[in-house]
């Protein structure tokens, strides 16, 4: 952008922010028709620093430093875990990896394109590290959260910064048309689909059988319906939660984008709603819901080793998966009688 767009769309975000001080950045670029890393870059070098696009090794670097929020969020559905970060695995492509712990990622680091750090303290905010994908879209972001008198976390956090830190802090940027919306496929064959669903040892094993069978993952779940899948309400992820909470069962909570998978596992406890978005407020792990954005939910059965496993999954209006649920579990173990209750009970 020249210095002239970037003056004038700083005006309109500067008006729209105090015409709607909550607004977010993400909705104000909508807004504006802009992507947010564009909207992000009419702020100073100063306070918005491009980093190397070396995803993988920032993320590395942030390895058990501290405590961080990591927020990651598609159209319906943001998903915020806080906890410090560990076991962090980048594939030798560098286009792969997975952190394992408090905070729980898959990430497809093929699909992001730019890194900065975003300086918020002077506004009340907490510093960033925000990572875009090549239209400028935000994949992930990672906030700073130690505690104020942590010197020594501020210390190490900023000299991954200053690592990082990019030669040249404002190059021209072309950025990429957003992709476009997958086409629908349904399967060349269903019953050789339904076949091969009913073989599989590992619910990983999904996704290869999408692709084998040239098929969406919607159209597969509706090919599968009565077989293997049953279409529910479509606040079923808000009764599932709810009932969640009430009996203290453990769940996990997956939500992505098509550059990472952000998981979390354990109880949750507060729920609230704030218009159209239905909330968990905890203080290690928060998903806000857009109710009026998920407009289907399935409940899906697949066969393991380890028997049956059970999830909720919610489609946005693009046929899009936004937020699936499971029961807490682990490789080897069975599923939780009490989350097959749970949506026993959410189906009756």
């Amino acid at each position: 952008m020249n210095l002239t767009i970037t003056e004038n769309l700083r005006s309109q975000w500067q008006r729209l922010r105090a015409d709607q001080p909550r607004l977010r950045i993400r909705d104000a670029a909508t807004q504006l028709g802009v992507s947010e890393l564009q909207l992000l870059l009419t702020e100073p070098a100063d306070e918005v620093l491009r980093l190397e696009p070396r995803a993988g090794e920032i993320i590395q670097a942030l390895e058990g430093l501290g405590r961080v929020m990591t927020l990651s969020r598609n159209e319906a559905v943001v998903h915020e875990t806080k906890g410090v970060i560990r076991n962090v695995d980048i594939a030798a492509s560098g286009q792969m990896g997975l952190c394992l712990g408090e905070i729980d990622l898959r990430l497809f680091l093929g699909k992001w394109k730019y890194a900065y750090a975003v300086r918020q303290g002077a506004q009340g905010g907490r510093d960033s590290l925000q990572f875009f994908d090549a239209a400028g879209t935000a994949v992930h972001k990672i906030y700073f959260f130690g505690e104020e008198d942590d010197s020594t976390y501020k210390a190490a956090w900023n000299a991954v910064i200053e690592r990082y830190s990019a030669a040249e802090q404002r190059p021209a940027i072309e950025f990429a048309r957003p992709e476009p919306k997958a086409a629908r496929s349904a399967p060349k064959d269903a019953q050789a689909l339904l076949a091969d669903w009913a073989a599989m040892t590992d619910t990983h094993q999904f996704h290869g059988l999408l692709k084998r069978h040239g098929a969406d993952r919607l159209s597969a779940l509706e090919a599968a319906s009565a077989t293997f899948t049953t279409r529910l309400p479509i606040d079923s992820h808000e009764r599932a939660l709810m009932l969640a909470a009430e009996r203290g069962q453990s769940i996990m909570a997956f939500v992505g984008n098509p550059g990472i998978v952000q998981i979390y596992t354990g109880r949750v406890h507060k729920l609230m709603r704030a218009g159209p978005w239905f909330n968990v407020m905890d203080p290690d792990f928060n998903l806000h819901a857009n109710s009026a954005a998920i407009v289907g939910c399935w409940l899906v059965r697949k066969p393991s080793e380890d028997g049956d496993i059970h999830s909720i999954e919610c489609f946005d209006a693009d046929d899009e998966l936004v937020l699936t649920l499971f029961g807490e579990r682990k490789p080897g173990i069975p599923e939780q009688a009490g989350w097959r209750q749970l949506l026993e009970d959410l189906r009756a």
